[in-house]
This record gives structure tokens, C-alpha cells and sequence, in this order.
């Protein structure tokens, strides 16, 4: 089955606000500026992206993270976006704050890229708490795992044709347990490069961050997704997709509003 995102069928650029930009979310700014460098090229109007993250850099984020020496006590977002904006001539803008969408605004996509499930439920609450955005693309990882889940808040209009479907289950959907703060392991922060390692390989939110812009520049590229979720694992080395199937989400739990009603009918 298939999800239609419509995001290669825009006039405007695609509004995304990307959540954090840390390990995973400083790799994807990278990337989401070659997307949205090779969308220009091709005749879309590309994409005006938003980060937000209240962090400074600091000496423990020099070489997993794309900082610098130089970057150290000042804003991520700032540092990240700033640098990006120079070195591809856009005009993307920092926010180095919480996320709590500025002005009223509300974008295509939000993109996170957060460290608890505290923050996950966070940002589930601004989304369903706007009007017009329902895409949510999540990232997240272990120590040497990770996962990226595309979902929607709500039903997203699709094509009158056969096999698609308007609703994809969120990270939460599929991992409700993100919502007990008892089950998580906060690692705290870390005071150097060695020791952060210590809690994630130091290439595992590249990998992550490379899923995610693979399956954002098929859904800009073609328009709709194939799969809602993507899973990388460093040891052992492998990587699996999940398809867009409501079978498949049954073995998390998760039921779609039409089985459930069928179900219910039985």
C-alpha cells in the first residue's frame, strides 16, 4: 500500500520544522540541505525548514555532532543554521528555543530528533494541537540501533485510487510505552567525546540520519511513501523497512480505525 504525502505538488516550499539538532538532527540539516539543493534544480520551489533546540555546544559534542571547536557555548540551532545559510545561499531560520511553533505558524512536516519520550509526547501535543500539519517524521536510537517512523496525527486526504491509506501510525502508536518516563534510561549528559561514545557508537545517528533523508526524498521526489518506518542496526550490521500494511502494525499493537470497526461488526 501506499501514503501520499503530496509534498512534489506544493507552489510554496514545504514548511518543516526540525526538532532538535544534536547527534541525529545535526546530520539531518546537512542532508535536508542537499535535498533541498537537488529539489531547486529539478523545479521545486524546495523547502523552508525551522530548527529548534535550546542547547548550547559543548566540548562533549565536538566530532560526534557537525560542531566545531569554535562552535563551543553558543546555540546549536544558531551555529547549524547559520553555516548552512552561508554555504547554500538559503534562507532557512534558528529557533533556539523548545518547540513551540512561533507567530502561529504551522508547517508540512515536523521532523524530530529528541533524546526522551517526554519530549516525543511533547511535540505529539503541539502537532495535534495545530491545524494543518499531520505529518510527523520521528528519529530516534540506542546505543547502536536505531529507527526512523513517519506518522500522521490525524487522516491526511489521499488519491481516489486503490490501496493507499490517509493514516500512519505515529512513533507513539507504535511504542506506547514512550509514554511511562519509569521505562526510560536517561544517560544525562556527557562531559567529553569518550564518554558519549560510551553511550552511543559514534556513528549510529549518520546511519539514522541517512534513513530518514532517504525516505523524505522518495516521498519529495515521487510523493508518497511505501514504507512508514525504517530500522538500522550497527551490531549486528542490518537494515529493514516496514511496510505500509495494517497487518504489519498489528504486531505492535496497533489496529486501524477500519479493522477495528470490521472487527467490531463480526
Amino acid at each position: 500500500m501506499r501514503h501520499y504525502v503530496g509534498f512534489n505538488n506544493n507552489l510554496r516550499p514545504v514548511e518543516i520544522h526540525l526538532v532538535g539538532c544534536g547527534g541525529t538532527g545535526s546530520a539531518l540539516a546537512v542532508r535536508l540541505a542537499q535535498i533541498n539543493t537537488a529539489l531547486i534544480s529539478l523545479g521545486h520551489p524546495g523547502m523552508k525548514v525551522t530548527v529548534y533546540d535550546p542547547d548550547l555546544v559543548s566540548e562533549a559534542n565536538i566530532g560526534r555532532q557537525m560542531f566545531y571547536a569554535a562552535d563551543i557555548g553558543h546555540p546549536k540551532a544558531s551555529v547549524l543554521v547559520t553555516r548552512i545559510n552561508q554555504c547554500a545561499g538559503f534562507s532557512w531560520e534558528a529557533a533556539p528555543m523548545r518547540y513551540s511553533p512561533r507567530g502561529g505558524r504551522s508547517p508540512n512536516l515536523v521532523i524530530s530528533a529528541v533524546d526522551t519520550g517526554k519530549a516525543r509526547v511533547e511535540i505529539a501535543e503541539v502537532i495535534r494541537k495545530g491545524t494543518a500539519c499531520s505529518n510527523w517524521l520521528d528519529c530516534g536510537n540506542s546505543r547502536s540501533q536505531g529507527q526512523v517512523v513517519f506518522g500522521t496525527v490525524r487522516g491526511v486526504e489521499q488519491p481516489k485510487i486503490k490501496d493507499v491509506i490517509g493514516r500512519l501510525p505515529t512513533v507513539i502508536d507504535l511504542y506506547p510505552e514512550i509514554r511511562d518516563p519509569a521505562r526510560e534510561w536517561d544517560q544525562g549528559p556527557s562531559c567529553s567525546l569518550a564518554e558519549a561514545i560510551e553511550h552511543q557508537d559514534l556513528f549510529i545517528n549518520q546511519f539514522v540520519a541517512i534513513e530518514a533523508a532517504e525516505m523524505l526524498w522518495k516521498a519529495f521526489r515521487y510523493g508518497f511513501l511505501e514504507y512508514s518506518a525504517a530500522y538500522v542496526s550497527l551490531t549486528p550490521r542490518s537494515t529493514s523497512v516496514l511496510p505500509i500494511d495494517p497487518k504489519a502494525w498489528e504486531r505492535f499493537g496497533y489496529r486501524t480505525l477500519r479493522r477495528r470497526k470490521r472487527r467490531a461488526a463480526d
